[in-house]
């Protein structure tokens, strides 16, 4: 498999989680349960612009 293409993947999965945590967060009756699944939604959005930055260099480094 192509590292962009493995990348691509786990994209995919971070923005899977990113829904998942959404969802959680949502559902939470408990502050602290609601804030911890918001926090961790947030950094999965993180590790999508991480992931995206790094295709884009592999991509520019390929030409």
């Amino acid at each position: 498999m192509e590292w962009i293409d493995f990348l691509k993947v786990m994209i995919v999965d971070e923005k899977g989680a990113i829904v998942k945590y959404k969802q959680a967060a949502a559902s939470a009756t408990d502050p602290g349960l609601k804030k911890m699944f918001t926090e961790m939604m947030e950094e999965e959005k993180i590790h999508v612009n991480i992931i995206e930055d790094k295709i884009e260099q592999l991509k520019k480094k390929n030409k």
